[in-house]
């Protein structure tokens, strides 16, 4: 996690060096905004996975089905959010770390027997690093307001899972995310924003290129809305 939180820094200090170059030849304008958000959001999700040819355990190590099964899930969701963007024409790019919470209290596991219900007890983190794409629907605007289609893809890890191969024993997954929402901020004070992001979000993880014929799939779809602050740090520098 150190290292990712190092790469973030980095890069976003390389994108906010290449923004400035940018726009360099201009003067700036009241739309032209370096943004740095923090956020927290609450949400839930949808689990669709797929078990093959490996044994599904409880949180003591015992098996509790081997072979082949699929199982349907909700969880409830939270993140804690922090991303920087900067102008590039018209739009606004960025790059964010996001830290996204699951609890499963229960299990839909589908077999060759036919369905049944499971109480499960797992937590877990996604550990998300992402680029982002922001395109408000009102670029030169003097509003309080404004309103933005956002989106966002990248790659995520997870910490804090009890259940052995719950997600697999081998390290590097395939493991995506992409997620789309609209972004709604409002001037608070000069340069300082409340933003609300409602959001869908597509996960998908999948191993068994790394454990065959082991293979371990899941695809997650979550609901979420983000509300948080961000700032404007390129004013404080005119």
């Amino acid at each position: 996690m150190k290292k990712i939180v190092i790469l973030f820094f980095l890069l976003s200090s390389a994108l906010a060096g290449f923004s400035q170059r940018e726009y360099s030849y201009h003067s700036k304008k009241s739309s032209e905004k370096y943004f740095v958000s923090l956020g927290y959001g609450m949400g839930s999700a949808r689990w669709n996975s797929i078990f093959k040819s490996t044994d599904f355990y409880d949180k003591d190590g015992a098996v509790i089905n081997s072979g082949d099964f699929k199982f349907h899930a909700n969880s409830p969701t939270r993140n804690y959010d922090v991303n920087v963007m900067a102008p590039i024409k018209r739009i606004r790019i960025g790059l964010g770390i996001d830290f996204e919470f699951h609890y499963i209290t229960k299990l839909k596991i589908y077999t060759k027997e036919g369905e049944d219900y499971l109480l499960f007890d797992e937590g877990l983190r996604f550990d998300k690093i992402y680029l982002q794409t922001e395109i408000p629907f009102k670029f030169d605007t003097e509003e309080k307001y404004s309103i933005s289609l956002n989106m966002k893809m990248g790659w995520f890890g997870y910490t804090n899972v009890k259940r052995f191969n719950f997600l697999g024993e081998k390290p590097f997954p395939i493991s995506i995310m992409a997620t789309s929402g609209v972004m709604f901020d409002y001037e608070l004070y000069p340069y300082v924003y409340a933003f609300a992001l409602p959001n869908l979000e597509y996960k998908f993880y999948d191993n068994s290129g790394l454990e065959a014929p082991v293979e371990i799939r899941h695809h997650v779809f979550s609901a979420s809305l983000l509300f948080g602050v961000r700032v404007d740090l390129g004013k404080f520098y005119n």
